[in-house]
């Protein structure tokens, strides 16, 4: 489908390989695979084509430090290296502020601040994107409440 010929197939069969860091674990089954090892395999698919964009969604969710880390390099260093532009979902801000040029915090289904990690936390005036959403949910929920909203509650 993305292939125009047998070679350009196995390229990026290898290209898959590499990506995965799997080396010959990848003739193993895949139910043999950690739940780390499949979302390598799954990032690797995704990118092996050279896409011009890539949606990822929560692709260190549900994986240990070791997985998450390769991931993350996988995904910052090819995107560098073939400018390949990722769309990440993600609730883990601190990854987020790792991988991304800009970002959008989304907010009851709409999108609420937009910049770059640096504009937003100097925006903010905190220390990383975590404490930017918390201060953006806060302002959010202290107007669709009203001035009774205080540290997460409705005072009385």
């Amino acid at each position: 489908l993305y292939a125009g010929s047998k070679r350009e197939a196995e390229d990026m069969v290898e290209e898959a390989i590499k990506i995965s860091g799997l080396g010959d674990g990848v003739y193993d089954r895949i139910k043999t695979y950690s739940r780390g090892m499949v979302r390598r395999l799954l990032i690797a698919r995704a990118l092996m084509v050279r896409p011009k964009l890539a949606i990822l969604d929560e692709p260190t969710s549900g994986v240990d430090v070791i997985h998450a880390l390769h991931i993350r390099r996988v995904v910052r260093d090819y995107a560098c290296r073939h400018g390949v532009t990722i769309l990440l979902s993600s609730h883990n801000m601190l990854e987020v502020e790792y991988l991304c040029d800009r970002v959008a915090i989304m907010y009851g289904g709409r999108i609420v601040e937009i910049g770059s990690p640096r504009e937003l936390l100097e925006r903010y005036g905190v220390r990383n994107l975590e404490e930017v959403f918390e201060k953006v949910v806060r302002e959010e929920n202290g107007r669709s409440m009203g001035s009774g909203f205080k540290g997460g509650k409705r005072s009385a």
